[in-house]
């Protein structure tokens, strides 16, 4: 006669077998159950008992066990397919990106398995047009310090041929890295939002769009009141 001790430990095997069952499914199989409850939450793993009311008895992915009434659900997804989790956001620092969530820079590797091609070639771009705007604002303050050098209180209007040149080299590159850094880095903003909603819309995860406080001081070469060349600039704040 069977005990009901011995009666306990078959139904624990059973469960054991059972469970250790449902992880292999799930290490194996891409495709799951997908509980959705009335509060709005859903729960996601293999459902393992349904009774004869509706209610359910789901394992989730992590090995815990729930059950549910069928008056706590709202809908089930038999075959519910399990995504590879994005990495989560990024932001641009500099020319590049880093993660948000451990503050590293993303890696060769980062870019070819989660960039598409539109997203690369843009990030590649604006790279390189930011970098050229950096290097004509290198050479452009160099031109300003050099005119400001050159320039003889004493000679007025009447100033050395180097003096205008330095100036109007300043003027130029200044200019264009205004232009060049500012193209590239709306190209690289375009392609962090970008990918952050696509990383989002596919994990089901949302982010912060909140643009950090940012300052920009522009030089720049320009003419007095008494016709004199100086140097002035612009102090722009970002909230």
């Amino acid at each position: 006669m069977v005990t009901n001790k011995e009666v306990m430990n078959i139904k624990r095997l059973l469960l054991m077998v059972l469970y250790l069952f449902g992880l292999t499914t799930m290490a194996l199989s891409q495709s799951a159950n997908a509980v959705y409850l009335k509060d709005g939450s859903r729960v996601i793993g293999h459902i393992l008992e349904l009774d004869s009311l509706g209610g359910v008895r789901i394992m989730t992915q992590d090995g815990k066990f729930y059950n549910y009434s069928s008056q706590a659900i709202d809908n089930i997804n038999w075959s519910y397919v399990i995504k590879e989790q994005g990495p989560g956001a990024i932001y641009r620092y500099g020319d590049m990106f880093r993660w948000k969530y451990n503050d590293t820079e993303l890696s060769d590797k980062n870019y070819e398995k989660y960039f598409d091609d539109d997203l690369y070639h843009t990030y590649v771009g604006g790279s390189n047009q930011f970098n050229l705007g950096g290097a004509c604002w290198l050479y452009g303050i160099t031109c300003a310090v050099l005119t400001v050098l050159e320039f003889d209180p004493k000679a007025g209007a009447g100033q050395s041929g180097r003096f205008y040149a330095y100036a109007g080299g300043a003027n130029a590159l200044i200019c264009l890295g205004c232009v060049f850094t500012g193209i590239g880095k709306r190209r690289l903003d375009w392609v962090a939002s970008t990918f952050n909603a696509q990383n989002a819309a596919d994990n089901e995860l949302s982010y912060s769009s909140k643009k950090q406080n940012t300052m920009m001081l522009s030089p720049s070469v320009l003419m007095t009141a008494q016709r004199d060349l100086g140097l002035g600039a612009t102090l722009s704040f970002s909230f």
